[in-house]
């Protein structure tokens, strides 16, 4: 029998621990989403985020830039509500236009400020194990699967992409959790061989259903982080089936972002009151 990795349970769950946190703190600063060009998804994206922290008793800023924003300009705001007092968490919205460099952009984010952990020091916390704040999609899947008791410790574990917003931070996180780590991505020879091979198989690469249900063997545990047009993962459905546990689309990890985002505002706030 499959058992559903619920996202919409737990992330409700977590946001209703956020309400009760809120109501003690003293001072409030608040968060603030840089979003740059008319990409519709981030628009949809930035919209739901502020939507959630209005929900949870947060202040959330947008800032909006046209497409023709220069790196400089954004570059420049990065700076200036990195001295901000009054802002707890700085969040870059991606993508953003092609002449942007985002990472430069993420870099400048103060670690203590860096809620969607995107800055290259951020990253280097992970690989320390301290995992100060870490990328919001790779630390839901982390908390789906502790909340669910799945055991890492020594479990083969196949991660199928290899971003730096999911694939690669996700990976050196269960790491750290002592599971046996191996990364492929669509370019890799025989992975539908490959996939059998694994008890835990974690795919985040944008491709519809790329993963099939005939390269899974029965029992395996599936992590379906992919979101593509027509509510489709990047596994086919008929793999859930097939699965021990699975975090399906939608309603698996999709939902955990949003409110993994809001842990690791209220903990920046946290850290603020006096």
């Amino acid at each position: 029998m499959t058992t559903i990795l619920d996202g919409k349970m737990v992330s409700n769950k977590m946001t209703d621990i956020l309400k009760e946190k809120i109501k003690n703190f003293k001072i409030l600063p608040k968060l603030v989403i840089i979003l740059v060009g008319e990409d519709y998804s981030s628009k949809v994206y930035v919209n739901m985020k502020k939507k959630k922290c209005e929900e949870i008793g947060l202040t959330c800023e947008v800032l909006k830039f046209d497409e023709n924003a220069t790196q400089s300009e954004i570059e420049n705001t990065v700076i200036t509500l990195g001295k901000d007092e009054n802002v707890a968490g700085i969040m870059i919205q991606h993508p953003m236009p092609a002449h942007i460099d985002e990472q430069a952009c993420f870099n400048l984010i103060p670690y203590e400020k860096d809620v969607d952990g995107l800055s290259a020091q951020s990253f280097g916390f992970i690989a320390q194990k301290r995992e100060y704040f870490v990328p919001a999609t790779a630390f839901g899947v982390i908390k789906l699967i502790e909340e669910y008791n799945i055991d890492l410790v020594g479990k083969k574990v196949l991660v199928v992409g290899k971003s730096q917003i999911v694939g690669m931070p996700l990976t050196v996180m269960l790491l750290n959790r002592s599971a046996t780590v191996t990364v492929a991505s669509r370019h890799t020879t025989n992975l539908p061989e490959i996939v059998k091979d694994f008890d835990i198989v974690i795919v985040a690469i944008g491709k519809p259903e790329y993963v099939k249900a005939d390269w899974f063997r029965e029992g395996t545990v599936i992590i379906d982080v992919g979101y593509n047009k027509g509510c489709v993962g990047d596994i086919e459905k008929a793999a859930y089936e097939k699965a021990s546990y699975v975090a399906p689309v939608p309603g698996g990890a999709g939902p955990m972002t949003i409110a993994c985002l809001l842990w690791q505002t209220v903990n920046a706030i946290e850290k603020l009151q006096k």
